[in-house]
């Protein structure tokens, strides 16, 4: 694979936002490690509009509309609940518009390349099998935060959207998705948490963002209904999802680096890490799946640990989530019932 052959395209703001702090330099940084790592690829910067761009070194410039943030739900005082997933859709899916080559990257301005593993891996697992074979090639995706686990709860579609590289009409599939729109306050409701599912927790962004991608190619369509909602064979659909249209793997394999908040942050500690698929695990989805033939690599000592770990930190989450989780329940049963009267 030549590297003029990729197109890198860097999205989301190159200064912070007040929700949403970046490490110093960061995206000076991310575009100057393209350039080390990814020579003679393309890099289109896809921003909004009053953005510094003194010293960033970038092949073209993509300046999108600002959609703001969305309202994902409300809080019992009826303060929304802010999230910048339509950001993230607009300027990935506005920079991937302009990319002419055949592969592409969606990267985000507050990461950065440290190797390029991810061009084997992309090109290493070649089977498929019918079921949920959406994309053309795979796409290599980091496992970072991409779950499994979730709260204590198996979780399906936890889709990570730090990182993709494949072909550009993959990628261009993947995120060219509709406008999430404003969850609407309902004041009867004040009182208790309002948002898409309750009184269970709401979908992740990155649950609806899979099953948004899913049903706009599939006739078979998913519903999540709520964050750890597994009915009807969800789990099995998720793990065929991962094994056939994506390669999950670390950052380190990718050759992909994260900023401090999840390097140091809460995000890096270990009960954390034991939510999310590890990379054997989805080489055996891959085996089991796709490919029967395939040797995945011998179940060692990290694997060992992770498994110990989850024995340890998935029942302790679920047990202090439990408390919060009927609390909420209960007061927007009461809330409901008490406006019903």
């Amino acid at each position: 694979m030549n590297n003029k052959d990729i197109t890198v395209v860097v999205q989301g703001p190159v200064h912070s936002l007040p929700e949403r702090p970046q490490d110093d330099g960061i995206t000076i940084r991310c575009l100057n490690s393209v350039r080390t790592e990814l020579p003679g690829a393309k890099i289109i910067l896809s921003t909004w509009e009053n953005q510094n761009l003194d010293k960033l070194d970038y092949d073209e410039l993509v300046i999108n509309e600002d959609p703001g943030p969305n309202i994902r739900g409300y809080t019992p005082s009826g303060k929304p609940r802010l999230e910048n997933t339509n950001r993230q859709i607009v300027s990935t899916a506005g920079g991937l518009r302009r990319v002419q080559t055949k592969y592409a990257m969606k990267l985000r301005a507050d990461n950065y390349l440290t190797g390029s593993g991810f061009k084997d891996l992309q090109q290493r697992y070649i089977k498929r099998c019918d079921e949920f074979q959406i994309l053309h090639e795979r796409i290599v995706v980091t496992n970072t935060l991409l779950r499994i686990y979730y709260r204590g709860h198996h979780v399906a579609f936890f889709l990570s959207d730090f990182f993709g590289f494949g072909l550009t009409e993959d990628l261009m599939n993947l995120w060219d998705l509709t406008l999430f729109e404003d969850f609407q306050f309902d004041p009867g409701l004040k009182g208790a948490n309002q948002h898409s599912g309750a009184p269970w927790p709401t979908p992740d962004v990155n649950q609806i963002l899979a099953q948004r991608f899913i049903n706009k190619n599939c006739a078979e369509q998913i519903k999540i209904q709520h964050a750890f909602d597994t009915h009807g064979g969800l789990l099995r659909q998720s793990d065929i999802f991962y094994a056939n249209n994506f390669v999950v793997m670390t950052p380190e394999e990718i050759g992909f680096g994260l900023p401090l908040k999840f390097t140091q942050g809460r995000q890096a500690k270990h009960s954390s890490q034991t939510t999310c698929l590890a990379s054997s695990e989805w080489q055996r989805l891959y085996k089991k799946h796709c490919d029967h033939t395939y040797q995945p690599p011998a179940a060692g000592l990290a694997l060992l640990n992770l498994w110990i770990m989850r024995l340890i930190f998935v029942p302790l989450r679920a047990l202090g989530y439990e408390y919060r989780l009927q609390r909420n329940r209960w007061r927007y049963r009461q809330v409901k019932n008490k406006n019903c009267l």
